[in-house]
């Protein structure tokens, strides 16, 4: 294999894990703001409750 096309697969790897990481990124950020959402109805129906 020639060494432009060993340097050429790696950039397409790196490219795939940098998306992959955004990804990730975008999926952790929902899953806290639904986490936080659960956690505001939570609190207040606790302290409609009270």
């Amino acid at each position: 294999m020639k060494e432009y096309q060993h340097l050429i697969g790696k950039i397409v790897v790196a490219v795939a894990i940098i998306v992959a990481a955004i990804i990730i990124a975008q999926a952790i950020g929902g899953a806290g703001e639904s986490i936080r959402s659960g956690l505001w109805q939570l609190g207040d129906a606790l302290h409609l409750a009270n």
